[in-house]
């Protein structure tokens, strides 16, 4: 069987300058990889306590065990199966994911969409990216997509 994509980002602040620090993505066979993001130096220093309570990822975290941005978007792009990824919540990813592509000086080539384009009824809902970790987010439209089919 062959699963639908689905990512999900978590990101250091509500704030619109706020950048990526943990991200997931489904694979084709329905495996999920996530990975921590080190903080690009251009990035501003933008960080909600409430946040970091909620996902456990502190800013030291980030640069100890964080992949570098240009690691993150090689491994991404290798494992899609094509250029369109399902998210959690469209306007929230594609904003981070653009300030991920853009710190390695390259434009998005990965088209988002919304999970509810071929989900419906599912246990997330808008407000779901501010209680559980992306990767979680992830397995939740996954299983959902599933129950579905």
């Amino acid at each position: 069987m062959e699963y639908p994509q689905f990512i999900a980002i978590d990101a250091s602040s509500f704030e619109e300058h706020a950048h990526p620090v943990a991200i997931a993505w489904s694979l084709a066979d329905g495996q999920i990889k996530t990975t921590l993001i080190s903080p690009d130096d251009d990035w501003e220093e933008d960080w909600d306590n409430c946040l970091q309570d909620l996902h456990g990822i502190t800013p030291e975290t980030l640069y100890q065990r964080g992949e570098t941005t240009w690691s993150v978007v090689r491994e991404l792009e290798e494992d899609l199966a094509n250029p369109y990824l399902y998210a959690d919540n469209q306007e929230t990813v594609e904003a981070l994911l653009s300030k991920l592509y853009e710190s390695c000086n390259r434009e998005l080539n990965i088209e988002i969409g919304s999970f509810r384009e071929i989900t419906s009824d599912s246990e997330l809902d808008e407000h779901s990216h501010y209680q559980i970790a992306c990767d979680e987010r992830v397995q939740q439209l996954l299983q959902n997509w599933a129950v579905q089919q």
